[in-house]
């Protein structure tokens, strides 16, 4: 677990381009332990920036059918685990 920060979060990431320093960005929002809400406010506003200044479409890899029997298969498989 990340150590608690006041430190605002980088909005740009590493030195790179494109849709990686967003994600970058977007893993470390997710890493941190925020003290205030309004830190994380914060945070999510700079990678909201960031990803605007320049979006990427998503790409699908998978098609609809695929991606649900996937998920089916997946329920299936949680549905019968014992806790």
């Amino acid at each position: 677990m990340t150590a608690p920060s006041s430190a605002p979060c980088p909005a740009t990431g590493p030195p790179s381009s494109g849709s990686g320093s967003a994600t970058w960005t977007a893993q470390t929002i997710r890493r941190r332990v925020y003290k205030s809400v309004q830190a994380l406010e914060a945070d999510i506003r700079a990678w909201l920036k960031n990803w605007n200044q320049n979006p990427k479409p998503f790409a699908w890899t998978e098609t609809a059918e695929e991606i649900l029997d996937s998920l089916a298969k997946y329920i299936a498989k949680i549905s019968g685990a014992e806790h």
